[in-house]
């Protein structure tokens, strides 16, 4: 496959963040509930789902399911989520009156205390870690896109992210490069959040991108592809990256990696 601009999301993708993101919102769900029920394996049951990629929300959903409704088993529980719309709305809407902003705030923290801990969290979220003070998860996170793979192609590379920008501004330290600043999206405005595609598209339109492919691994990170292309003049196609077999049958390339995907793929420099 040729392509002309190659858009990649981070977490799980660029990044491995199944001991930092992941880990924050299973803890944070276990300081808040005293359950230890919601693990790695549900939090990959959400982000199959609708609404489901930025980690907070995720934290906020197994809380919910702990708290509010473990009657049902995790898969029936995210099923109704799922049928209600996914993300925060479809939660509110399955668990009720019980799930209030409180709830949500105090979900929210934890896990950034969690992620950030007492090296980072008043420079990513604002304030010091009260209730879990640890050294921070995002101490964890490995690269897996090399610089010398990503740097031949640079100016043809863009990043949409569910990370805010101080948190992109640490994924890039770690990763050792960075694309031009005009294409990297972050979710800062809650607004533009996967999966609205005004930014994406907008980016597009200013690489001169006839054909791109995004590289993705949650269901929102999909949602976003299919929801450009109506808005995105050129063609637009979705790579998955992560475990196998793939849950969705739009995808057009897939691989377990990014380093194996990108084996597939060659990127064109002009921007004619």
């Amino acid at each position: 496959m040729t392509v002309d601009a190659i858009i990649f999301d981070v977490d799980g993708v660029l990044l491995d963040t199944s001991e930092s993101y992941t880990a924050a919102a299973v803890e944070a769900v276990s300081v808040a509930t005293g359950s230890d029920r919601f693990t790695t394996r549900e939090v990959a049951q959400l982000k199959a789902i609708k609404g489901f990629n930025n980690d907070w929300h995720v934290a906020i959903a197994g809380a919910a399911w702990v708290q509010f409704g473990s009657s049902q088993s995790f898969p029936e529980f995210t099923q109704m989520v799922d049928g209600a719309g996914g993300g925060l709305l479809g939660l509110q809407q399955v668990a009720g009156p019980a799930l209030t902003e409180e709830f949500e705030i105090r979900l929210t923290r934890l896990a950034q205390e969690s992620y950030g801990g007492t090296s980072a969290c008043r420079r990513l979220y604002g304030f010091e870690p009260e209730t879990i003070r640890q050294v921070g998860r995002w101490q964890t996170e490995a690269v897996l896109l090399a610089p010398q793979l990503a740097e031949p192609m640079i100016s043809r590379i863009g990043i949409v992210t569910g990370r805010n920008r101080a948190e992109m501004e640490q994924g890039f330290q770690l990763l050792g490069w960075q694309p031009p600043p005009e294409h990297v999206v972050v979710a800062d405005d809650p607004a533009f959040d996967k999966t609205n595609p005004a930014k994406l598209v907008a980016m597009l339109n200013r690489m001169h991108s006839r054909k791109a492919l995004f590289v993705g691994d949650t269901r929102d990170d999909l949602e976003l592809v299919m929801n450009a292309r109506q808005a995105h003049g050129g063609q637009l196609d979705f790579g998955y990256v992560g475990p196998f077999p793939c849950p969705w049958p739009e995808v057009e390339i897939m691989a377990p990696k990014v380093t194996e995907l990108l084996e597939t793929i060659e990127v064109a420099h002009d921007e004619a």
